[in-house]
């Protein structure tokens, strides 16, 4: 993405895949540790390893599939717009889908990498992945 997107327009996202995918992922108790201690600014060993090198590529390439299919969009009272940039050149629905399932396919091995790390290196809030099939496809939402 863009450093000119708007903050307030993919924090809803971030705060979806990590109720969506990440959550389910870690178990309840690892991702409240992990929330935590990212708040903190005490995250460390096994745990900041989880957090940079697997939960962070899956957010940035799971929110990304998620913004670019939604982040022309704006609601407001008035209705429902599309933002169209003058000199600009719209994408079609199979550009946006292509994009968005190119970033999901990068979500999933990292969440399938993230699935075989916690097993070889256990931690005591982790006890299994909540969903043991966890797939981040999804189609065209509006």
């Amino acid at each position: 993405m863009g450093g000119n997107v708007d903050v307030d327009k993919y924090i809803p996202c971030i705060l979806d895949v990590q109720v969506t995918v990440i959550e389910p992922l870690l178990g309840t108790k690892l991702y409240e540790k992990i929330k935590q201690d990212f708040q903190d600014e005490t995250l460390e060993g096994d745990y900041q390893v989880l957090f940079t090198n697997y939960l962070r590529p899956i957010l940035r390439h799971q929110v990304f599939a998620e913004y670019v299919e939604i982040g022309s969009y704006t609601v407001a009272n008035g209705g429902i717009f599309k933002h169209a940039p003058e000199n600009s050149e719209t994408v079609n629905k199979a550009e946006v889908q292509y994009l968005a399932q190119t970033q999901r396919s990068k979500a999933q091995m990292y969440i399938e990498r993230a699935e075989r790390w916690l097993r070889s290196n256990p931690l005591p809030e982790y006890s299994g992945s909540c969903n043991k099939d966890i797939k981040v496809s999804g189609g065209w939402f509006l």
